[in-house]
């Protein structure tokens, strides 16, 4: 399907605004508003010494002057210009065309072969970086898995981790016939990997988990072992000691209510829904949602109306959970004992 930002490239932004309503274009003055808030995103992620003016003609390859008639409204935009200044700036324009419509506009992000898992990596490592030069922060984090962030304080967890999504989500031929061991992983992604932990344990997140969040790691290990996709036969006990050895150094953090490098963490166990790997983040006020899928790709959303339900339903969640981060210890132990009577079970299972 053909993207609407492409197919009518020849309209100008306002009269995408009008062909979304439904309505005739004939653009008022006032809607100009419409562009004024678009624009107004790229001044707020403008250093103090840009110039909007100097940026806009360098982006869209226009005069100075005519950069200015766009900032003052007496040019409207072109949706190829809109394109341009989207892509550069990772700008939101659903919230802005359609805030409070059914129809949301998403940025889809997936991972291939083609985009590779370093290249995966260095996207996530720039949204920590954006998120924790964030001044006023918030993120709620509903995990079907354990946060992948966590895995990467483990070198041999991240790289089984990365090897199982190259081999068998994203079909890297590189790994297609290639038994896993520990040293498969570039040391140089292992690193970029490190950096994106110590990244997210440094900013403060409220999460919500089940006890399920471990199940999908210990099937992953359960299975290359029984399929004898380990280079060494001590692989899956190796991996099995170091999950433990993780659980426990977590279940420690959310005593203090604090991760490694000090952010906040505030965690919550859920028994009767179980999330689903998605993401509520402000930034500055500016509401985000981000929706994990098919284990590495992602929706982002930036409209306010869809954000604005993804808020309520992450505060209904967190009304439905307990609090297990410093107070309710009793709680707490009998949650994470819960997660390591499973690698226990799987330890005995494969006769570890």
């Amino acid at each position: 399907m053909v993207s609407p930002l492409r197919s009518i490239a020849n309209h100008s932004f306002l009269d995408y605004y009008y062909i979304l309503k439904e309505k005739p274009v004939d653009i008022p003055a006032p809607l100009n508003n419409v562009q004024a808030v678009f624009l107004g995103q790229i001044r707020e992620k403008l250093l103090h010494n840009n110039s909007m003016a100097d940026e806009l003609a360098e982006i869209l390859n226009i005069s100075r002057d005519s950069a200015y008639r766009r900032i003052r409204g007496e040019t409207v935009l072109s949706l190829d210009e809109v394109r341009k200044l989207h892509d550069h700036y990772g700008l939101s324009v659903d919230s802005i065309i359609s805030p409070d419509s059914n129809q949301v506009l998403i940025h889809h992000s997936a991972a291939d072969f083609k985009y590779s898992i370093k290249d995966w990596i260095k996207s996530l490592v720039e949204q920590l970086m954006l998120a924790k030069s964030t001044q006023k922060l918030e993120l709620i984090y509903a995990a079907k898995d354990i946060p992948v962030f966590y895995y990467f304080r483990s070198p041999e967890l991240t790289a089984f981790k990365l090897f199982v999504w190259s081999k068998s989500v994203i079909k890297d031929p590189a790994y297609e016939h290639v038994p896993f061991s520990i040293d498969i992983i570039p040391k140089e992604i292992l690193a970029e990997a490190e950096r994106a932990w110590l990244l997210y344990a440094s900013i403060p997140t409220t999460e919500i988990w089940s006890d399920e969040v471990i199940n999908g790691t210990l099937k992953q290990i359960e299975f290359y072992h029984e399929c004898d996709f380990f280079s060494h036969q001590d692989t899956a006990s190796l991996l099995i000691n170091q999950l433990s050895a993780f659980i426990n150094q977590i279940k420690k953090e959310v005593a203090m209510g604090k991760k490694s490098e000090e952010g906040n963490l505030t965690l919550y166990q859920n028994e009767i829904l179980i999330p689903d790997n998605t993401i509520y983040g402000s930034f500055n006020g500016q509401r985000v949602v981000y929706i994990n899928y098919n284990t590495m790709d992602l929706l982002t959303i930036y409209q306010d109306s869809f954000c604005e339900k993804t808020e309520a339903y992450m505060n209904s969640l967190i009304k439905n959970s307990s609090l297990i981060s410093v107070t309710a210890e009793k709680e707490r132990n009998k949650f994470f004992n819960k997660i390591e009577s499973k690698i226990a079970e799987i330890k005995e299972k494969l006769k570890l």
